[in-house]
């Protein structure tokens, strides 16, 4: 099926007529043959032409392959080495000569397919003998002159099956390795009465190519080529109940064995289909079997049981008869579906019963209606209308005589829609009476229990568990056996290749290490290649330990070599961190200290002691030689690198008591405080400024004023004293060495001056609690 699919998907032009293809198939174990047909068909859905692969009829010989014939071609060989070499011991004995044999008899098979003569050849085959033999096609063809015939069988099953006629065969398409051997593609062209056979599908993809379209096109994710492939159902099932006979009264007065054909030969699948059994009131059972196999070959039949499939037992039949006794039986339903596969079962089993109930729908819908152009949907509404009415008729007295015409206008209207109301109702009424009561089904799902025969339950697996344990265990020691071997091969390889390529480990290996480690390696290395094969990975493992015990202390030298200075540097990291800290510490007052001075203490003492066995084991470790073990090993210098680390940061991080948090709040308080005071000392200051301006202002105001009134020789003697003043002073700030201009930026200096002490307080307080913070 998916062979054909595959041609259909590539190359093929479908119309309505259908084209009628036969696949030739010739594998390894059995040869089979499948007519096809390839058309457009409407889609009942999306009524929509299709393009449809439609099987119309299959014919098989699962004991015909191509697989029989290499083990003839074989055993021909066998024949020919013996008798060439008579006086060796049998060679049919020897497995591994045999399996030798058969690979080459399949090697000749297939290059006789093309030519008339080849030989087949095997070095060492049997007691370190060649073997060379010439074969003939003829040869070949004489092995398998009674497998020949049995070639035609498959090809005319399928053509009967499928109802049509030899001309009706628009193509034979060849698939399979067996379908090279021109004797084999003789008997398929007199079966099928062809000029000549299509071999344009590859015979290795097709089958692959097929299967991953049709994976494709049945998943949401890809998007193919819509393509519809409906396969055949090979043999007709039948299902066998007792049916009962009933009397008058309804009693069962008999039984009678029933069989009834399901599923026909050559029905499209996968399909579901019902049976409806409307007899049984109880629990009942029914038995699901093949059908008519008359057409199989008594090879063929000898393959099926007499057996049933299965036998599918319906219960609580009764219980849901009593539960809807009030309703009518429809019977009793079985849905039974044959899968893409081939594969028959029972999907689901339920009783349907039927109830009357009367169609109400028309005459909820007609009220609705007059309802809505009457105005009034029920009694209640028009009884507050009228409370409404009276109420309004009442408060006012005077408004009655002025609406009279209207109340009378109102209640005409009134009594019309009374009066349409009645036929409404009259009409729903008339309508209901009329309506036809409507059916409704009801369904109740039944229990199902199947039982399957052929082959037999195993009830006891414990047996079965047992030896898939074992199994497991097998493959779980073979993977760990390839594990190890494959650690042991590698470190071996890794080991010799660095030894030689890299100088850093002969300059940490004394020459005895050296040569030790060599030898041990060499001589692992032949063990693997010589008599490791079939070892335990418990072996391998023991193996590998040994070699790394010779090769560690080497290792760890040159470990330690490599990561020693970033240890060190990692150390003298600390120690320069914890330095910074005390010097901080050392710096703030003991006011505002919140470690204790043990802690501090605690502190120093392990960073001398640490500092001192520093440099006392780096300076023994420079007097050592590169092949000796170290003495300043990288564990050691972790250990302690980690460890005054530790006080360090536990320090560090130490919690800031409320205390102190107390102080520093009142020292900002302090420092705000001074802030503002200097503030307001600036404000006082410029205010006694700003009077003294307007004193000045004043005092000329007054010169003024006597000026006027002094004669215009006075005026002249004033103006010639202030002349020689301006010159007295441009001589003494040229004396000063200081500008005119800048006389009047004397107060803002002395302002800053003041600052200054209160800016250096604020400082001091500051520097002192940065480090803490």
């Amino acid at each position: 099926a998916v062979v054909s699919t595959q041609s259909g998907h590539y190359g093929r032009e479908m119309t309505e007529k259908p084209m009628i293809v036969l696949f030739a198939t010739v594998g390894s174990q059995f040869t089979t043959a499948a007519v096809v047909s390839y058309s457009q068909v409407k889609d009942k859905v999306t009524k929509e032409q299709v393009p449809t692969v439609q099987v119309m009829g299959v014919g098989y010989d699962r004991g015909l392959g191509s697989y029989e014939m290499d083990i003839r071609l074989r055993e021909h060989l066998a024949d020919k080495f013996t008798e060439k070499y008579p006086k060796l011991p049998d060679i049919r004995k020897n497995g591994r000569a045999m399996k030798k044999l058969q690979k080459e008899a399949r090697k000749v098979k297939t290059v006789l397919s093309a030519n008339q003569d080849t030989y087949a050849q095997v070095e060492s085959l049997h007691q370190d003998k060649d073997f060379r033999v010439k074969v003939t096609r003829e040869e070949m063809e004489n092995l398998f002159a009674d497998l020949f015939p049995r070639f035609q069988a498959p090809f005319v099953d399928a053509i009967n099956s499928a109802g049509i006629s030899k001309p009706e065969i628009e193509q034979v398409v060849l698939f399979g390795g067996g379908t090279r051997i021109p004797k084999i593609q003789e008997q398929i062209l007199k079966a099928t009465d062809q000029k000549e056979l299509h071999k344009y599908i590859n015979t290795d993809e097709a089958a692959a190519m097929g299967s991953a379209f049709m994976a494709a096109s049945s998943s949401s994710v890809f998007r193919t080529k819509q393509i519809k492939l409906r396969d055949a159902n090979q043999f007709p099932f039948f299902v066998s109940f007792n049916k009962l006979v009933l009397n008058e009264e309804g009693a069962v007065t008999e039984e009678k064995l029933v069989n009834k054909e399901l599923y026909y030969r050559n029905n499209g699948i996968p399909q579901k289909k019902a049976m409806t059994y409307t007899k049984f009131t109880d629990d009942f059972h029914f038995n699901v079997s093949y059908g008519n196999l008359e057409h199989l070959s008594e090879r063929q039949a000898s393959e099926f049981a007499t057996l049933p499939l299965m036998m599918v037992n319906v219960k609580g039949v009764k219980d849901v008869f009593n539960q809807h006794h009030d309703k009518t039986s429809k019977g009793i339903k079985a849905h039974i579906m044959v899968d893409d596969s081939g594969l028959i079962g029972v999907e689901s089993v339920e009783a349907i019963f039927e109830t009357i109930v009367a169609n109400k729908t028309e005459t909820g819908w007609m009220e609705s209606v007059s309802n809505f152009f009457t105005g009034n949907s029920d009694d209640e509404g028009e009884k507050k209308e009228e409370k409404k009415e009276e109420a309004k008729e009442g408060e006012k007295k005077e408004e009655e005589k002025k609406e009279e015409k209207k109340a009378d206008g109102e209640k005409a209207a009134e009594e019309k829609k009374e009066e349409i109301k009645k036929d409404a109702k009259n009409e729903t009424e008339a309508k209901n009476e009329a309506a036809p009561e409507k059916p409704v089904i009801v369904k109740e799902v039944l229990k199902v229990e199947t039982v399957h025969f052929g082959i037999p339950r195993v009830s006891d697996t414990s047996v079965s568990k047992e030896k898939l344990a074992a199994l497991k265990k097998i493959d779980d020691d073979k993977r760990a056996t390839e594990q190890a071997r494959n650690n042991l091969e590698s470190f071996v390889i890794n080991m010799k290749d660095t030894l030689e390529a890299d100088d850093t480990y002969k300059a940490a290996s004394t020459p005895e290490e050296m040569e030790k480690m060599k030898e041990a390696l060499s001589a692992e290395t032949d063990w693997l290649e010589e008599d490791s094969w079939g070892e335990t990975y418990v072996v391998f493992n023991a193996r590998l330990a040994k070699i790394e015990d010779y090769c560690d202390p080497v290792l760890n030298r040159v470990k330690e070599m490599k990561a020693r200075p970033a240890a060190i540097a990692e150390l003298k990291n600390t120690f320069n961190m914890t330095v910074q800290f005390l010097a901080k510490i050392a710096n703030t007052t003991e006011e505002l200290r919140y470690h204790t001075a043990t802690e501090l203490e605690n502190l120093e003492k392990l960073l001398n002691t640490t500092r001192d066995w520093l440099d006392k084991t780096a300076k023994e470790q420079e007097g050592l030689a590169k092949n000796v073990d170290p003495v300043l090993r990288l564990e050691a210098m972790q250990t302690k690198n980690k460890a005054l680390e530790r006080e360090l940061y536990y320090l560090v991080r130490k919690p800031i008591p409320q205390w102190y948090k107390d102080k520093l709040n009142k020292m900002m308080e302090a420092l705000k405080n001074s802030t503002v005071k200097a503030e307001e000392a600036k404000k006082s200051e410029s205010k006694e400024e700003e009077k003294t301006d307007e004193a000045k202002t004043e005092e000329k105001g007054e010169g003024t004023k006597e000026g006027e009134k002094s004669d215009k020789e006075g005026k002249e003697a004033k103006e010639e004293k202030s002349a020689e003043e301006k010159v007295e002073t441009k001589e003494e700030k040229s004396a000063e060495g200081e500008k005119p201009e800048e006389t009047p930026v004397e107060t803002p200096k002395e302002e800053q001056t003041e600052e200054k002490p209160k800016k250096e307080k604020s400082t001091d307080c500051d520097s002192a609690l940065i480090p803490l913070l």
